[in-house]
């Protein structure tokens, strides 16, 4: 599959020519003030040596400080309080010192003044590492309208898993990273192939629910590469304001590795006990006269390990790279590819057995490594993701952000699907294979322009945001060709590989094709009220339209964003906050009537109170209250997908992340959900939505040794409740806690900065059901996997 040509996105596409254009030929040496420049924070800092008030400044604005510690040795700083930008502050810092700072997205370079050709980067020390995360706590969030926001100062449930935290525990997929976050569930796959995931309940949208970088729509069809990826995180509830129509489950977005201040070189080899391999290269330098251009690159290659007994293991190839380049004091440009290509062999999924009387008996959990399907069920995707933004200063006030992206996938999967011969058989596992073969082909187009800065009104000040949107999706026609095998047993599943006897081909799509378009304006203000007071005010209008098989939807709406921040002290944060998200209807899944057929439009309205404290350990606690009411998607007693009534959630949810101890590591969760279908009628009131777990919690810990420097040990513990395995809640999923166990080493090996690792994922190899829907995915069993990784 070759990237497509972008589209015509006029607005976003002029504005990126016309940033373009006003830069002057030759590149200045100087970093670029960004929104991050621009961005206000409650500052609280005394009098004290220049250094120790840098320090302290990049730590409470989140902000990573590049400074030569000969410039501020002896000098003094002046106290400095109240609501102001970072520029402002550092301006006031550095008055009368004759140092100057420069601000390029998340990072202040302090240098003499006039402006000199700042010192080689070789030559700069990183005296302050609070850009983005501090070890296992966040300290910024960079997804929606907080993009670049200290994590204090949003007032929503926000999740943020590390890059340490998906290092230690050598994550490769979506819910390797997520499970670290309360609430997070599978459903319908069992993660081999690819993860569909459920927050609070609420299926997660695979088209529009996924970012990257806090903006380009990722399409969630494969497994998700995370050898490029420093941090994910999950913005919870609510997200119509900034991205549109998109599941009040949440927005998961995906940050990616940038070149740094500091050079990167890395090969790592990864080996797990069901015969992968793979290796991956790491490459991020800066280079230019002043350290103007930035390049990040990631490769990997290898095997894809198969715990499945006589399937041959996957191929995988992925490529990454993030470029960015300060054209002068203005403007900034960035572009990101992203591309991913695996085949591998899928296990059968089980269909639900029939409901006698109401109940169904379940399957006992089997045994995952034995393959139920034919050898050659492949699952064979391609991705491929490109970025491009700009960034331009138009004072010291005021930035302009303009974004194009597409996204690509095409798959080819041959699933394969077991059924019971009749509801008696689940005693004996006497079924049949009824698979299928389709080809997806989906793709997304995005533009966004954004103007963002801060004006002095009515003795108050105010953070405006500004954006306007485009997003369009285009899935083509799918021709689901069926086959069928005529005895397979799933407790002793045979080689029935040769047994298949095809159906004959659709002339016509089983699926009709589907595009939409989303065009959204959308306008925020934080207002500070003093200097512990915020008031944050957003609207959002969107168009919507969407058209498969000549069924056409063509809503539009404006809806609301409220909230209010109080922090009593710098380090604790209370909030309350209404929203207002526009959902697109969701799609019939496999196994009921009207498979493939996309619902209409709907809206869902949430309100959160919350509260954020850093503790002086330097664990970030949150805790927050919700209540979601979305529309009431459901299959009902004719196996149609349809939508009735209304889903309400509502629930406490807490985490921690961060430092216990100066050798003690930790992030935990736990959510208490109570779910239910509401106005729909007697035999749904009060039922829970498929897949939702009314208990889940989580706990990770590292814990370095100190008399073994560079050794570190971790354990976690991974808790899911019984949860329902379809919305008349005819048979449930036991409840299950999984344990992972890991080692890591990092010393001096081959003349080379070298670390050593092993992780142990499912622990005590128990066997389960991992996902529900219309079909049950067995979980994965005991998996070992070790790596070594040598810097250069």
């Amino acid at each position: 599959m070759s990237l497509s040509r972008f589209p015509s996105a006029p607005i976003a596409l002029a504005a990126v020519l016309a940033l373009t254009s006003l830069a002057p030929r030759a590149a200045l040496a100087q970093a670029t003030p960004d929104t991050a420049a621009a961005r206000v924070h409650t500052l609280a800092l005394p009098a004290q040596p220049l250094g120790d008030a840098l320090n302290e400044l990049a730590r409470q604005a989140g902000l990573q400080l590049l400074v030569l510690r000969e410039l501020v040795q002896g000098l003094q700083a002046p106290a400095l309080s109240g609501r102001l930008s970072a520029q402002q502050a550092l301006d006031r810092l550095l008055a009368g010192t004759g140092l100057m700072a420069d601000i390029d997205q998340n990072q202040v370079v302090v240098r003499r003044a006039p402006p000199a050709r700042v010192a080689t980067l070789a030559e700069v020390t990183v005296s302050a590492r609070a850009l983005r995360s501090e070890g296992f706590r966040p300290a910024t969030v960079e997804a929606g309208s907080f993009r670049g926001a200290s994590i204090m100062d949003v007032p929503s449930t926000v999740n943020v898993v590390t890059s340490e935290v998906l290092e230690e525990q050598a994550a490769t997929g979506l819910y390797d990273a997520l499970r670290n976050t309360a609430g997070v569930t599978r459903q319908q796959n069992g993660g081999e192939t690819w993860d569909q995931l459920v927050f609070r309940g609420i299926a997660v949208e695979n088209r529009t629910n996924y970012r990257i970088n806090g903006s380009l729509p990722y399409l969630n069809f494969t497994q998700t590469p995370m050898e490029n990826k420093e941090r994910v995180e999950v913005l919870k509830g609510a997200s119509a304001l900034y991205y549109g129509f998109t599941s009040p489950a949440g927005v998961v977005n995906l940050v990616t590795k940038r070149a740094g201040a500091e050079p990167v070189g890395s090969v790592e080899l990864s080996v797990d006990s069901n015969d992968g391999a793979m290796v991956h290269a790491d490459l991020g330098r800066r280079f230019g006269e002043s350290g103007e251009y930035g390049l990040r690159i990631n490769a990997a290659s290898g095997n894809i390990g198969t715990y499945l007994d006589g399937a041959d293991t996957g191929k995988r190839e992925f490529f990454s790279a993030a470029f960015d380049w300060r054209v002068n004091s203005k403007l900034k440009l960035q572009a990101d590819l992203e591309y991913d290509h695996r085949r591998q062999i899928e296990q059968a999924g089980v269909n639900l057995p029939t409901a006698v009387n109401g109940v169904i008996t379940l399957p006992a959990a089997v045994d995952p490594t034995r393959l139920v399907g034919p050898d050659w069920s492949t699952f064979d995707a391609k991705t491929i993701n490109a970025l491009v933004r700009a960034d331009y200063s138009l004072s010291e006030n005021w930035a302009l952000t303009a974004e194009l992206g597409r996204s690509e996938v095409e798959r080819q999967r041959q699933l394969a699907i077991f059924r019971f011969t009749n509801a008696a058989a689940v005693a004996t596992g006497a079924g049949n294979i009824q698979g299928n073969s389709q080809r997806l082909n989906l793709s997304s187009d995005m533009a966004r322009l954004e103007l963002a800065g801060q004006v002095q009104a009515g003795g108050l000040q105010h953070e405006l945001t500004f954006g306007a949107t485009y997003t369009t999706k285009e899935q083509g026609d799918i021709y689901q060709q069926t086959y069928r095998v005529a005895s397979q047993n799933l407790y002793n599943p045979t080689d029935i590989s040769s047994l298949v006897v095809w159906n004959a081909a659709p002339t016509s799509p089983t699926t009709e094709a589907y595009s939409t378009r989303d065009r959204g304006l959308y306008a925020v203000d934080r207002v500070a009220l003093g200097e512990r007071w915020q008031l944050i005010g957003g609207l959002r209008h969107a168009s919507y339209d969407s058209n498969q098989g000549g069924i056409r939807y063509s809503p539009s709406k404006t809806t609301p964003l409220a909230a209010v921040i109080y922090k009593p002290s710098a380090n604790w944060s209370v909030y309350g906050s209404y929203a207002q998200s526009l959902e697109e209807g969701e799609t019939a899944p496999t196994g009921t009537a009207n498979v493939g057929t996309r619902l209409a439009p709907g809206v869902s309205r949430q309100v959160e109170v919350g509260t954020r404290w850093l503790a002086p350990s330097g664990t970030l606690m949150s805790m927050a209250l919700f209540d979601i009411v979305r529309p009431g998607y459901y299959t009902n007693a004719d196996n149609v997908f349809t939508a009735e009534g209304e889903q309400h959630y509502a629930g406490l949810e807490w985490s921690a992340q961060g430092r216990l101890s100066p050798q003690l590591d930790w992030q935990a969760s736990a959510l208490w959900l109570d779910p239910s279908f509401q106005h729909i009628g007697a035999a749904y009131d009060g039922k829970l939505p498929e897949n939702a777990a009314r208990r889940t919690a989580s706990l990770f810990m590292r814990y370095a040794m100190a008399a073994v420097p560079g050794l570190s040990v971790n354990a976690g513990a991974y808790y899911t409740g019984r949860r329902p395995v379809n919305d008349l809640n005819q048979a449930w999923l036991d409840g299950v806690t999984l344990y992972a166990a890991g080692l890591r080493y990092t010393g001096q090996s081959f003349g080379r900065r070298t670390t050593w690792q092993l992780n142990v994922e499912n622990l005590t190899d128990k066997q389960y059901w991992a996902a529900a829907g219309t079909r049950l995915a067995a979980g994965a069993p005991r998996t070992v996997k070790a790596s070594v990784q040598v810097d250069f």
